[in-house]
């Protein structure tokens, strides 16, 4: 039931910050102050910097991935090669958007547009990869839940089995101490 109000609550939250922010007087810029720490310079400066550590964070995410597909044995590898690829347009992205702050060329311009393009195409190929591939990955994991069950299950009948074994050994072992206890004379007579 979240999940279906969460949209809307979302939107009133963010119609109430709105309005609460222009009530206040945080809608308005004084851009013109130089000192200020809200100039336009100083918001510049922050969204650069933050482009540049995003960027750095979406270059690192996908080396750490391509370490995890090297180094085990998933199943669906092509999906993780999808995200790292979508990381990796993300972050060329952010790194590109990190020199349009400035007055920049158009060649600039170009590569940010066909990054932006690539990264739109590669994000909905994999989100609609997900969509398809989520309940493939559910049965798995329904399947490898009752796999254990009944490998549970066997480990107990095995162990029964073996503790029969054990018992029946027990029984012959007995049965032959009885056996060389009485002589041949006490059984015939």
């Amino acid at each position: 039931m979240f999940k279906a109000l969460a949209p809307g609550l979302l939107f009133i939250s963010l119609l109430l910050i709105s309005v609460a922010a222009n009530e206040t007087g945080f809608g308005r810029c004084n851009c013109d102050d130089e000192g200020s720490l809200w100039s336009i310079e100083n918001i510049l400066d922050c969204q650069r910097v933050s482009d540049f550590l995003i960027a750095v964070a979406y270059f690192s995410i996908p080396i750490e991935l391509l370490y995890f597909v090297s180094c085990s044995n998933v199943p669906f590898k092509w999906v993780l090669f999808e995200f790292i690829a979508f990381i990796v347009l993300c972050g060329m992205t952010h790194l590109l958007n990190g020199w349009t702050y400035e007055p920049h060329g158009f060649r600039l311009a170009l590569a940010l547009t066909i990054f932006k393009i690539l990264t739109a195409m590669v994000s909905c190929a994999t989100a609609i990869t997900l969509f398809s591939l989520i309940p493939l990955l559910l049965k798995v994991k329904v399947r490898e839940f009752m796999l254990k069950k009944k490998t549970w299950d066997l480990g107990r009948e095995v162990g029964l089995i073996m503790k029969q074994r054990e018992e029946g050994l027990h029984v012959r072992m007995l049965t032959q101490e009885i056996r060389k206890s009485l002589d041949r004379h006490t059984i015939l007579y």
